[in-house]
């Protein structure tokens, strides 16, 4: 299969160059597929106004561009733009046809910290902090970078930490995956329970198997191995995620039984515990 080159990248997008105004909504990343011969940087803009009028013209928007292996190993792209930021650009306009994210090709920074109205007050309104308060969740606060509520829970005596995946724009969403939380929580007990039996069943031979091979302890995993009701004690709950389906993923730290490597277990109200892994 022919490799694509930066001419054929290019080629991607109309020949007339155009001045445009964005605000900036991320920090910069740069990947590039196998069958490409150069690096694509990217990043994402919360709004695009045109720089005479200053009139908004797009929302959420994608702008990209070819970088070398030296500008990638340097990391001097990420410095083309920062997350809340106006700026002046050169752009050239996908010929394709209709993307959801409108996507330009940038080949010009011209001005930082434009000044700009129309962006200013997206950004203000984009910034403010939105709370969603519940009766037995209390205050979750909202990530829009990662569409996640965040806050923490009582579990077992103690404070977790909660993480809920949701559509921002969709707030039937928010009360779908905040319910598998609180249901969650009024049966902790016995979720605690079955949460941890379902890690011992899964990983307690693995973590005799790490037991083995630790030469820092004197402890002998044929005399005397960690026991499924041992694991299931020892593992301590810092986090739940839930995700915007409703499946949830229960996280642990592993005592030292996986040499620091973090537990999860999966699973979903109607199924109960799934199934448990070591992550990292």
């Amino acid at each position: 299969m022919k490799k694509r080159r930066v001419k054929d990248f290019i080629a991607l997008y109309a020949p007339e160059d155009e001045e445009k105004l964005v605000l900036i909504q991320t920090g910069t990343s740069a990947d590039r597929t196998f069958l490409d011969t150069f690096w694509t940087a990217h990043v994402y803009a919360l709004a695009m106004a045109d720089a005479e009028t200053e009139q908004i013209i797009s929302e959420r928007c994608y702008l990209s561009w070819p970088v070398t292996e030296q500008q990638r190993e340097s990391e001097e792209y990420t410095e083309r733009f920062r997350k809340g930021n106006i700026y002046r650009i050169k752009v050239h306009r996908w010929k394709g046809n209709a993307l959801s994210e409108p996507h330009w090709y940038v080949t010009d920074v011209l001005e930082e910290g434009v000044s700009c109205p129309a962006l200013e007050k997206i950004w203000e309104d984009y910034t403010k902090p939105i709370l969603l308060e519940d009766e037995v969740l209390g205050k979750l606060t909202l990530n829009r970078e990662t569409s996640t509520f965040n806050g923490t829970c009582k579990w077992m005596g103690k404070d977790v930490n909660i993480s809920v995946d949701v559509n921002i724009e969709k707030k039937s969403s928010w009360t779908r995956v905040t319910n598998v939380i609180k249901k969650l929580v009024a049966e902790q007990k016995d979720w605690d329970k079955s949460l941890r039996a379902k890690a011992a069943q899964k990983l307690t031979a693995q973590a005799n198997e790490w037991l083995a091979d630790n030469d820092q302890t004197d402890r002998n995993s044929e005399k005397d191995p960690i026991t499924e009701g041992e694991f299931a004690q020892r593992i301590i709950l810092t986090e739940f995620t839930v995700s915007p389906g409703g499946r949830f993923t229960a996280w642990y730290e592993d005592d030292d039984m996986f040499w620091g490597h973090v537990i999860t277990v999966d699973g979903t109200l109607k199924k109960g515990p799934i199934g448990a892994d070591i992550q990292g």
